[in-house]
C-alpha cells in the first residue's frame, strides 16, 4: 500500500485540561479527565517514534482544545487557520497559531462569519475533501478552495449526514489511495476515485476515525475487525484507548495537527 505523498514531520498535540468534563458530547456521559489525560499519554506514546511530538499545555479556558485538528488545514507547506462551527470553540485556533506559524512557510486566517471544523476536512494527496457539516458552512468551504487552489491543491466536497458531527466521525484517509470509512459515507462521490476502501462494521464505528502517519495507524481500541482489515493492507496496527474522547465525539485524528 502507498502512504501519504505529503509525509508529516510533527504532530501537534494538547492534552486534556481538567475543563474537558465539559466539553461538547453529543452522548452527555461524564467524562474523566484524569483517565483521558492517561490515554492522552498513550496515544503520544504511539505517535513518538513516528513524528517529533510537540505538545502544547493544557488549557483550562477551552474544554474542547485538545481537539487540535479542527483549528488548522495544512497543505503544501501552508496553513489556514479555521473558524470552528462551535462559538464556545472560537479562541481555539489562535492558542496553536504561534506553534503552528513556526512548522509552515505561510499561515492564513480565515474570515467571518465563515465556519469551518478541520476535522471536516480529509486529505488525500493533494485533493481536500471537505464536508458540508452543521460545523462547516458552504463560506468556509469557498475559502477552503481558495486557499487550498494557492498551495496546489483542490477541493472535492462531501455531504455530511445527520447525527454526524464531522467528516472525519466517519471516514478518514489511509493513504492517498485508500480510506477507512463507514458504508455511507464510503458511496460519497467525492471518494469514487479511492483505489482502496475498507468499510468500518457498524459495531466498530469508532474506527472511522483513524490517524495515518505513513504505513502506521493508529486505532481505537476494540475494533478487531476493521484493525484486522487495515492490516491486511499491509498497514502496522496501534491501537488505543480514546473512549474517553469518544464520549466527547473525538477520536485518533481530532488529536493531533499533522504538519
Amino acid at each position: 500500500m502507498t502512504s501519504g505523498s505529503h509525509a508529516p514531520r510533527v504532530a501537534i498535540v494538547r492534552p486534556p485540561s481538567d475543563a474537558f468534563a465539559r466539553a461538547i458530547s453529543s452522548s452527555g456521559a461524564a467524562i474523566d479527565p484524569a483517565r483521558a489525560r492517561a490515554q492522552h499519554a498513550a496515544y503520544r506514546a504511539a505517535l513518538a517514534d513516528l513524528v517529533e511530538v510537540v505538545t502544547l499545555p493544557a488549557d483550562e479556558e477551552l474544554p474542547d482544545a485538545c481537539f487540535v485538528d479542527d483549528c488548522a488545514v495544512v497543505l503544501g507547506g501552508q496553513a489556514l487557520l479555521t473558524r470552528p462551527g462551535a462559538p464556545s470553540r472560537a479562541a481555539e485556533p489562535e492558542r496553536l497559531a504561534e506553534a503552528l506559524a513556526g512548522l509552515v512557510d505561510r499561515l492564513h486566517r480565515m474570515q467571518g462569519p465563515a465556519t469551518l471544523d478541520g476535522g471536516d476536512v480529509m486529505r488525500l494527496g493533494r485533493t481536500l475533501v471537505a464536508g458540508r457539516s452543521l460545523r462547516t458552512s458552504q463560506a468556509g468551504i469557498t475559502q477552503l478552495t481558495r486557499f487550498a487552489e494557492a498551495a496546489g491543491g483542490r477541493v472535492e466536497v462531501a455531504v455530511v449526514p445527520p447525527g454526524t458531527l464531522h467528516l472525519q466521525t466517519a471516514v478518514t484517509a489511509l493513504a492517498d489511495d485508500a480510506v477507512v470509512g463507514t458504508a455511507e459515507l464510503l458511496e460519497q462521490p467525492a471518494l469514487r476515485g479511492v483505489t482502496s476502501k475498507v468499510v468500518v462494521p457498524p459495531e466498530e464505528a469508532a474506527a472511522a476515525n483513524a490517524l495515518a502517519v505513513g504505513t502506521t495507524v493508529i486505532l481505537p481500541a476494540g475494533c478487531p475487525r476493521t484493525a484486522a482489515a487495515v492490516a491486511a493492507l499491509g498497514f502496522e496496527v496501534r491501537q488505543v484507548d480514546l473512549s474517553e474522547f469518544a464520549k466527547a465525539d473525538g477520536g485518533a485524528t481530532c488529536l493531533s495537527l499533522l504538519v
